[in-house]
């Protein structure tokens, strides 16, 4: 067995994988803290998790998706939870003496759908992952596309709308400061005036009955809208036979 982390920019989740890179079990908690107060939260919840689950199975190997820049067991610029450097590797390793390996993780989404999922079929392909921001991997003839000094493929950063609001990367109008899921859910949460704990299983039950309203259907055209057009960008540059849309939203 393995097991796959997933560090999103406001939550973690962990599953165990069998060697058909099925999820057998899985486990999520979200994150409300930020800098170091975020990696000592994140921390204790994935090595109480871990200890768990190596009661009952046998770990070969832990995975981590994380977003920013993962080098040498380290991750770097996770720009929404605040953290510069988080070197969660040698923090595993030392309590469980299991190898662990680290990809961004809209990389390693991308990676499982080209893999196991919706792009299996198509040679060139591009994965939007769409959450607390938006990441990408990008598959040419059949292949990642890894440039030499960084991971790349950072969709989420181009600009969109040069007049917009400002990007936690320091840039103004960024793509995923208009279409990151985190986005749409606060201006609807906003706009409707729920409660900022409310759920996103909650708040779709609520969309549901109110995606009709004039308020809120503005909201949500305006949202694709903007979608499109960072798909239309896309499309222009890489020529992808298929774009798969992911996240946990």
């Amino acid at each position: 067995m393995k097991i796959g982390i997933d560090m999103g920019g406001s939550h973690v989740a962990i599953g165990i994988v069998n060697e058909n890179g099925k999820i057998i079990e899985k486990f999520e908690k979200d994150i409300k803290t930020v800098g170091d107060q975020a990696k000592a939260e994140i921390s204790t919840y994935i090595i109480e998790i871990i200890s768990k689950i190596k009661e009952n199975h046998n770990i070969e190997k832990i995975g981590i998706g994380s977003p920013g820049t993962p080098r040498d067991g380290v991750l770097t610029n996770l720009i929404n939870l605040k953290i510069k450097e988080f070197d969660i590797s040698s923090i595993l390793m030392e309590h469980f003496d299991i190898p662990v390996l680290l990809k961004n993780d809209a990389k390693c989404a991308g990676l499982a759908e080209k893999t196991y999922g919706a792009l299996k079929e198509y040679q060139d392909a591009v994965f939007l992952c769409l959450g607390t921001g938006i990441g990408a991997s990008v598959f040419m003839n059949g292949k990642e596309l890894k440039p030499i000094q960084n991971p790349g493929m950072e969709i989420g950063h181009m600009v969109i709308d040069k007049n917009g609001i400002k990007c936690n990367c320091g840039k103004t109008g960024c793509f995923e400061t208009l279409c990151s899921v985190k986005r749409l859910k606060d201006k609807l949460i906003d706009e409707m005036n729920l409660s900022k704990e409310v759920s996103s299983k909650e708040l779709l039950e609520i969309l549901k009955w109110r995606a009709k309203e004039e308020n809120i259907k503005k909201i949500l055209e305006e949202y694709i809208d903007n979608l499109n057009i960072g798909l239309s960008n896309i499309i222009d540059i890489f020529a992808p036979q298929a774009i798969c849309l992911g996240g946990g939203f």
